[in-house]
């Protein structure tokens, strides 16, 4: 993927966003989680700019899974991101290949707590948090049995008011275990901060792709 600015949200006149992955006004940028193994992508994220593109929102995040990568094989995945071009055939490109994405407005909040997830299949991932590299940071991703992406949870060691201050143009996760090495959802198991929760969670599906 073409290398990336590391420009975060540069709004304009007063407005302030708060954003769950932080937003450049002048680019639409894709977001993908590259599993290790080189099966594919996991999950893809469109991050909109101010505009709307075709039924594409602004200041939206547009989610989408890979039902044939079930989360409960994959060890560790890279998160890649580059800007695309502000159309609906770049949107579609990054999005057509996944299921039905999920709609997430970027006004966010972490609150200080655990996520309970109840999605059929579900992994939590950690990786070095580039915001602070003394930190680490959690995602947990759930999908329902079929392997369709339900939700998708950041976790931070204060609250933040993105998951990112700038996305990374590459950041690895990998799998979090509990003491005896079994996969953990929980994210004491990453490290013993107070931890804080954004979740994607009753957002519901986007109509912005074609099924």
């Amino acid at each position: 993927m073409p290398d990336l600015p590391r420009s975060g949200h540069a709004p304009r006149g007063e407005t302030k966003i708060r954003e769950q992955f932080p937003v450049d006004v002048k680019i639409v940028r894709g977001v993908r989680f590259e599993t290790n193994d080189g099966r594919g992508d996991l999950l893809r994220i469109v991050v909109m700019n101010d505009r709307t593109v075709a039924q594409y929102a602004p200041y939206r995040e547009y989610h989408g899974g890979n039902a044939a990568i079930f989360v409960d094989d994959v060890s560790s995945f890279t998160l890649r991101s580059s800007p695309i071009e502000e159309t609906q055939q770049a949107v579609e490109g990054v999005l057509g290949a996944m299921s039905a994405p999920l709609e997430i407005p970027q006004v966010v909040s972490f609150c200080r707590g655990i996520h309970t997830p109840s999605g059929a299949r579900c992994r939590l991932y950690k990786a070095v948090d580039p915001d602070d590299d003394t930190k680490m940071m959690g995602v947990l991703i759930e999908q329902d049995a079929r392997g369709r992406l339900e939700q998708v949870t950041w976790y931070k060691t204060w609250s933040a008011g993105a998951a990112f201050a700038a996305i990374p143009d590459a950041l690895e996760f990998v799998l979090v275990k509990d003491e005896s090495g079994a996969p953990s959802l929980h994210p004491n198991d990453i490290g013993g901060w107070a931890w804080h929760y954004s979740t994607s969670f009753d957002i519901g599906p986007s109509l912005g792709v074609n099924r």
